[in-house]
């Protein structure tokens, strides 16, 4: 028994093939869009945590004790009391 497809079959499975066909082409571009996007995201996370590892090391330089005693003496003509000028004071 052989079977005989008909012209409306063949021309019904070409049109499911090119629309797999056209299906598959449009995933495959969305996922490389996506994922592009995605690497693009990565690097700018990447670089903003190169950016807050370098602002905590500025905070800690500007909030270094040093440096603090510095700036006081400099601009505030300020110093660390001498031990005979400091006064204990008890309380009862």
């Amino acid at each position: 028994m052989r079977f005989a497809a008909s012209p409306l079959l063949i021309a019904l499975m070409w049109l499911a093939v090119v629309a797999t066909a056209l299906g598959v082409a449009l995933v495959s571009h969305i996922c490389r869009q996506q994922y592009a996007e995605l690497t693009a995201m990565e690097r700018a996370a990447n670089q903003m945590d190169v950016d807050y590892g370098r602002y905590l090391l500025e905070q800690s330089a500007w909030g270094s004790l040093q440096r603090i005693e510095t700036m006081a003496a400099q601009k505030l003509d300020m110093r660390s009391p001498q031990p005979e000028e400091i006064l204990m004071v008890k309380r009862n």
